[in-house]
């Protein structure tokens, strides 16, 4: 962009300028003529004699020759008014401009009487006095009399806000990278285009005696003696120059900045008008920081299956996880240096280095751009991943993950985990089984297996202090049943809970999901439980309790900006995108249809008819009706007092419908309920779904199973349905598992 100059045009004194009209002829004829007139000028519109106005004027004017054309104007713009201007600079036929146009804008300074804007403290308002000029010339030479206009131009000098480095820190490393925004305002604050030009300044705080001194009050003082600043200050650069240069810079790659003192950083703008950023507030324009050996760039090294990890330095212990084998790791990462003023220089990573210092041990060279490793399987040993960023002050943060890997034998078919505890007294209203009671159903269901045995393959986690069982116990097995009550206190929580990459830690391990990675290895899984209010099921997976119905990719943290929930397991394992509640905190808006229990609760379930998976399964039920143990008169599930309310729904169409949510293909529902009313929004919303994301899959190394089937999961707890139906629904899913037979 061409820099825009300001007009600064010679004039006259009104009285020279007459007498130049008359005197100064440039007549070119010859022979004998007749007396010449001289022509007429009129200014036609601009500003009102003594008005104030922008800083960009647009004058407009006529005339007339009564004997003959005119040929040209000139025209001439000087500072201050017909009485207070410099006659020298008016001097000279080269100080007027010519044109043959009846209009033109011309932009002149603003630059003097600087006070505070009244509307806005940030600003500063200039002004300037001017007068304007214009005569005539016709075709002999004659020149008109001069018309003149006096007027004041004023304008709201720019703003600058420094927007790197970011947050309220102000200990800095001794290399800071410093970005700032420059607003000019047009006409108001609100009204700003960019800035002409911008300078910086830079100091150790130091007094008047040229003495450093941390206590002192420089921003104060740069804003009462600006005079005394100014050979501290830079040379003025276009705001778009090359390079950034007009809106970045880099300290300490030239400069010295001294460890442990006080420094201050500035920036002021220009406007076209010349007028210059005059006020000066901290953690705006100006930084005060104290430059300190800072631990390096914060590291956050991430992978789909095992989570994120952040590190910060070179001296952290490495993060510890056990991993089946034959998964295909992708570990990727980030690093951020903003916090202290500098900028990540580059990255390398490498897998079980013995000498960092050696660039041959390392898989790749340092470089900005490498933000990912290569893919890699591991099928025994322990093993760590090396990553290493590096900013530019030379400082460096070194991340360590360390896997070892677990043998997945899945010599064993069924395990059946244990994880609602439910006590031994016996409810007559039949609103929870006892203990002995839900372990009967649950074994006489696991013993459809031939090789079940349930001394030894029933995991009770109220046995363990609601610990999950480890990872080298579950891969012993080829399938999982796991059933959970709706206490946060249950294991199941802190298997499948997930944290987004914005909550991640520093220095501190994330629980593994080996359940998806049971899943990717082979294995088998059946999921089912009480899920009401907010806990029970994959609402287990949000940190925080949800509001419902809740999305995994955005509502798993307040920043709608992670969408790592993507990676979360009811999302990417079993394809679900929302899930939903009959009893829960329900969101509030015109878009939520009223949500009653008395409406939502369930009925019963039907299967979905139209879902090519489960129309492959002839021996499934129909319908899931709720047993009459439960639903009899005077028991608490009776349906025309209460409904069945311990149901988590999946994808429901009203809020899938209405947010444009974009359904998973790999979704498959299996059952969906019936409410007690049609106008419920969770009438016919799933309830149980196939996990088909891993089927057929043949893990390198597995003993069994070959490949990988079906899993299953339901968002309800089957004990409280028709026995012989969810007896059904087992002899399904085991043949399918290949359990029926010896």
């Amino acid at each position: 962009m061409v820099r825009k100059r300001y007009l600064y045009i010679a004039a006259a004194a009104v009285i020279g300028l007459l007498a130049l009209a008359v005197g100064c002829s440039n007549n070119v004829f010859t022979g004998t003529s007749e007396t010449n007139s001289p022509p007429e000028v009129w200014l036609s519109s601009g500003p009102v004699e003594g008005d104030t106005t922008d800083y960009q004027v647009h004058f407009y004017w006529g005339g007339w020759d009564p004997d003959g054309e005119i040929d040209f104007f000139e025209f001439i713009v000087v500072d201050g008014d017909p009485i207070g201007f410099d006659p020298a600079d008016t001097t000279g036929m080269d100080k007027w401009f010519r044109t043959v146009s009846y209009d033109s804008v011309i932009r002149v300074s603003a630059d003097e009487n600087p006070r505070p804007f009244e509307e806005n403290d940030l600003y500063t308002k200039y002004d300037k006095t001017h007068t304007f000029f214009i005569r005539g010339v016709d075709m002999q030479g004659e020149r008109s009399e001069v018309v003149l206009r006096s007027f004041t131009a004023w304008t709201l000098a720019p703003f600058v806000q420094i927007t790197h480095p970011e947050g309220t820190v102000r200990t800095y490393s001794n290399v800071i990278t410093f970005r700032w925004e420059g607003r000019d305002p047009i006409d108001s604050p609100s009204n700003y285009q960019i800035p002409d030009s911008i300078r910086i300044l830079w100091s150790q705080v130091i007094n008047h005696a040229g003495i450093y001194d941390p206590t002192f009050n420089i921003i104060l003082d740069l804003n009462e003696n600006p005079e005394y600043y100014e050979p501290l200050w830079g040379l003025w650069i276009y705001y778009r120059a090359e390079g950034d240069s007009g809106t970045s810079t880099i300290l300490g790659d030239d400069e010295i900045l001294e460890l442990n003192l006080s420094h201050i950083f500035a920036v002021q703008a220009k406007d076209e008008a010349g007028a210059v950023t005059a006020v000066f507030k901290k953690n705006q324009n100006v930084r005060q920081f104290l430059v300190s050996p800072m631990q390096g760039p914060l590291l956050m090294i991430t992978e789909p299956f095992l989570g994120g990890f952040k590190f910060l330095g070179a001296d952290l212990n490495p993060i510890q996880v056990e991993l089946p084998p034959g998964i295909e790791l992708n570990f990727c990462w980030s690093a951020d240096a903003s916090s202290y003023g500098g900028e990540i220089r580059s990255y390398r990573y490498g897998w079980d280095i013995q000498q960092l210092d050696d660039p041959s041990q390392w898989a790749v060279a340092p470089s900005p751009f490498i933000k990912c490793a290569a893919p890699k399987t591991w099928y025994s040993g322990i093993h760590t991943i090396y990553v290493e960023a590096a900013d530019n002050g030379g400082k460096i943060t070194l991340g360590r993950v360390q896997i070892e890997v677990v043998p997945f034998s899945m010599e064993r078919t069924l395990l059946w985990v244990d994880d609602w505890a439910l006590g031994n007294a016996i409810l007559p209203n039949m609103m929870l089984p006892d203990e002995e009671t839900h372990d009967n159903f649950w074994t006489d269901i696991c013993s459809k297996d031939p090789k079940f045995i349930a001394s030894r393959d029933i995991y009770d986690c109220r046995d363990h202090n609601n610990v999950p069982p480890e990872m080298k116990v579950v891969g012993k097995y080829q399938n999982i049943i796991w059933t959970y009550g709706n206490s946060q206190e249950g294991a199941l929580q802190d298997v499948i809970m997930f944290t987004p990459e914005s909550l991640i830690g520093e220095s501190s391990t994330i629980l593994i999901n080996y359940l998806s990675l049971f899943l990717l290895r082979g294995g088998h899984l059946w999921t089912s439980g009480r899920s009401d209010l907010a806990s029970g099921g994959l609402a287990l997976t949000f940190v925080l309790a949800p509001q419902f119905p809740a999305t995994f990719k955005y509502d798993m943290t307040p920043n709608q900006a992670d969408t790592s929930g993507v990676n979360c397991m009811g999302h990417r394992d079993y394809c679900i995108s929302v899930v939903d509640k009959v009893i829960g905190t329900f969101r509030t808006g015109s878009e939520m249809p009223a949500r009653r229990r008395d409406q939502d609760a369930l009925r019963n379930c039907v299967i979905d008819a139209e879902d090519l998976i489960t129309m492959q399964y002839p021996g499934l039920p129909l319908d899931l009706t709720l047993s009459e143990d439960v639903t009899q008169p005077g028991m608490f599930f009776d349906p025309r007092i209460n409904g069945f309310y311990y149901v988590e729904a999946y994808d429901p169409a009203y809020w899938v419908e209405t947010s444009g949510i974009r359904q998973q293909k790999c979704f498959h529902p299996m059952y969906r309920m019936s409410a007690r009313s049609t106008r419920s929004p969770l009438d016919y919303t799933t309830v149980a779904v196939w996990i088909d994301k891993y089927s057929g899959v043949v893990p390198e190394g597995a003993g069994s199973p070959a490949a990988a089937a079906r899993s299953v999961h339901f968002g309800l707890p089957l004990w409280f349905f028709r026995h012989t139906a969810v007896d059904s629904i087992a002899e399904v899913v085991f043949e399918e598992w290949g359990l029926t037979g010896e």
